[in-house]
């Protein structure tokens, strides 16, 4: 028992500094993405009247789960408006930000001008299946013989997980088992996602 509350409590740790960092270096992203869109739209636009210069997302596809990222940009604009409406928008030279749609998304930009004039620009953003992803996996390297060895996972985007040679299945999500190797054995978890797609992981348990 003592065990597997240490391997509980290494897998909360590294999960908590998993999420810390992810949102320090996202704020960070999102900042040095918005100073590079300036830098790429900031040159004099000596046209004049309602237009949208620019309204794109940087990647025509992203895995579910992940980010995807808009930039935009309005000229002679009083009004702006998005759909869906998943961020506030204003009329500025350039501004860029993160949307996580779930499946393929159409984004619409509207402007108008204070005469009522109004332009809009649309693309849509496709969203593929994410991949089945081990994320964690802690076990004992050695054993006693007749002892139970202990092993913790977690997943991600999993439909089914599989201990083999065992052939074990588990919950395709996170999970504490224990298991009594007669002898030194190499054992693998494999998760199973969408479209036949699976991550695997391979581990040593040596019986003493």
């Amino acid at each position: 028992m003592r065990r597997i509350r240490v391997l509980l409590w290494v897998l909360l740790a590294i999960a908590s500094a998993r999420v810390l960092w992810i949102g320090l270096n996202r704020q960070d992203s999102l900042q040095r993405l918005d100073r590079g869109a300036r830098n790429r739209y900031d040159s004099p636009d000596l046209g004049r009247g309602l237009k949208i210069t620019h309204f794109y997302a940087r990647s025509g596809e992203i895995v579910n789960g992940e980010q995807g990222l808009i930039c935009y940009g309005v000229r002679d604009a009083e009004r702006v408006w998005l759909d869906p409406p998943v961020e506030e928008v204003r009329p500025v030279l350039t501004h860029c930000f993160f949307v996580e749609p779930h499946e393929d998304t159409t984004y619409t930009l509207r402007a108008e001008d204070g005469a009522g004039r109004r332009v809009s620009e649309s693309f849509r953003l496709r969203v593929n299946p994410a991949p089945p992803e081990i994320r964690m996996l802690a076990s004992e390297p050695q054993i006693h013989k007749g002892d139970a060895a202990t092993m913790c996972y977690r997943v991600e985007h999993a439909q089914a997980v599989r201990l083999d040679p065992i052939g074990w299945q588990l919950p395709p999500s996170r999970d504490c088992v224990r298991f009594y190797p007669a002898a030194t054995m190499t054992f693998t978890l494999v998760a199973f996602g969408e479209a036949g797609r699976t991550d695997r992981r391979a581990f040593r348990v040596a019986v003493q």
